[in-house]
């Protein structure tokens, strides 16, 4: 049997078929249809999601060697994104992009009538206009017409699911990024619903990931070329299903997921779960793996900060990507360690972890004349680096774990430079996963296991995570780091905060 793991990506909607070993035999990708309205105002049509996935599914049909091995397929998705349906099942409206910033007003009036604290216990997130809930709020307030019609609110990869298969559910994971769900208890959580003011049922029937939620209408799969008995299964969050297809199934693993965002995840005890994780700028919630809970942080630009700097430093923006990502590394390599006394602090979008802190800004510090921009260059890498080291000691203190190696994935985990520069920083081993495609390899391994396919997962990850490249710290490199770190960086952001403080006001003076 082949499995199918679609990734729909902020950037890409992705499908790929996989033989039951892991290999692949088939791959689709279109770009993610994102339509704007001015700075971190976005929407996804629905309707266009349905159709690219359809056209992704047709198109791997045509390149399968076997097509009609196809068994089953699962779904990887960005979470917090969601729509509105009506009593038939139909979108009311666009579904809010998960980085879009319009219910912060809204947010912030809700969040000063309820316990922040109590909000985070019950369902491990801090109060954010990223969440679920908050698309909801904003449309119960500024749609009426569309919320007086709604009768469930569905996030994106279980409307597609719902397309194909007649079936309303969801996944824990994605459940998870919702703020309505209790991840201790693993139901929606009625405490929840009445501090919103919103009907337990809007949300739809969740279930572990990994779990068969029935068969591609005959009447789908007609106009696909598929058989009607493939399986859809329950699939998760695509940072989670990147993670559990990297080896993030058991306590003291951890996976370094790199690309726009630098994030790390791991797995925790949920009765360690107190005010410090709270505190900490973190996310909880539950994994792909049954009866596990996450640990989510990270620095929220990292590759970003990388794009941002070529976008506006570089000429000749024409020019392939990968030249541009190639002449950097060259260039930050031939300044020295230390960047020659240069300090980057790469908060261009505040801060998450550890600080949760967002209207801290990124800063370089230290510039005189005799500077290079490739000391600057080779700075955006240590600050990066820095802070990484900075969220892995949060971790730490958090879990308890003392973690023997770091397992990497993303795109920026490709970038050898910057992974070294990780190792040099924390003094840690760098595993660079080279399983491709790790996020679509995560849902279609959901959907062997709940289509019967395997039976234990650890037994096919044993084989397949044979695919590593190791890279150690070299000693006396991390002996200046640490000097850095302690010295001046673990101290920066609480030095900046006055700062920061003043230009924000300042910001809003001229705005």
């Amino acid at each position: 049997m082949q499995l199918v793991g679609i990734d729909i990506g902020t950037t890409n909607i992705k499908g790929i078929a996989f033989n039951p070993d892991g290999t692949k035999d088939a791959s689709v990708s279109r770009p993610t249809r994102t339509h704007y309205h001015g700075t971190d105002i976005a929407d996804f049509y629905p309707e266009e999601i349905l159709e690219d996935v359809k056209d992704i599914l047709a198109e791997l049909i045509s390149l399968c060697a076997h097509p009609e091995k196809i068994g089953a397929l699962s779904f990887a998705s960005f979470g917090e994104s969601g729509l509105a349906l009506d009593a038939k099942g139909q979108p009311l409206a666009p579904s809010i992009a998960w980085f879009d910033h319009r219910s912060n007003a809204v947010v912030e009036e809700w969040k000063a009538q309820v316990d922040e604290y109590e909000v985070f216990r019950i369902t491990g997130m801090r109060i954010s206009s990223m969440s679920s809930l908050a698309k909801i709020l904003w449309e119960k307030r500024n749609l009426p017409d569309v919320y007086r019609k709604i009768k469930k609110w569905l996030f994106v990869p279980s409307y597609i699911m719902l397309r194909l298969t007649g079936e309303y559910r969801t996944d824990y994971s994605m459940a998870s990024r919702s703020m309505l769900f209790d991840i201790t208890t693993k139901t929606w959580s009625e405490r929840m619903c009445r501090l919103a003011d919103i009907p337990l049922d809007l949300m739809p029937p969740a279930e572990p990931s990994g779990t068969p939620i029935g068969e591609i209408s005959k009447k789908v799969a007609s106009s696909l070329g598929l058989k009607s008995s493939v399986i859809v299964v329950l699939g998760g969050h695509d940072h989670l299903c990147g993670a559990f297809s990297a080896g993030l199934r058991h306590k003291g693993d951890l996976v370094n997921s790199s690309g726009t965002t630098d994030t790390l995840c791991a797995l925790i005890d949920p009765d360690r779960i107190d005010r410090n994780f709270y505190n900490a700028g973190i996310n909880c919630g539950c994994h792909v793996v049954p009866d596990q809970i996450y640990l989510l942080g990270g620095i929220l630009t990292a590759g970003r900060v990388i794009d941002w700097y070529i976008e506006n430093f570089y000429p000749h923006k024409d020019a392939p990507r990968k030249k541009h990502y190639d002449r950097l590394i060259e260039h930050a390599k031939a300044s020295p360690v230390g960047s020659n006394g240069l300090i980057f602090l790469p908060h261009l979008r505040g801060c998450f972890t550890p600080h949760n802190d967002p209207i801290s800004k990124g800063a370089i510090l230290g510039l005189r004349t005799t500077h290079t921009y490739k000391d600057i260059i080779r700075a955006i890498f240590e600050g990066l680096s820095l802070e990484f080291q900075m969220v892995l000691n949060t971790f730490s203190e958090l879990t308890g774990d003392d973690y023997s190696q770091i397992m990497c994935i993303g795109g920026g985990s490709k970038n050898r430079f910057w992974t070294q520069l990780k190792a040099d920083v924390t003094a840690q081993t760098m595993v660079i996963n080279n399983i491709q495609e790790n996020t679509s390899l995560g849902a279609a391994v959901l959907a062997g296991l709940g289509s019967g396919t395997y039976s234990d997962a650890d037994e096919l990850f044993k084989f397949l995570q044979n695919d590593n490249e190791v890279m150690r710290p070299n000693p006396e490199n991390f002996e200046i780091y640490r000097r850095i770190y302690e010295r001046f960086y673990h101290d920066l952001y609480e030095n900046m905060i006055r700062i920061n403080s003043g230009i924000e006001e300042l910001h809003n003076i001229l705005a």
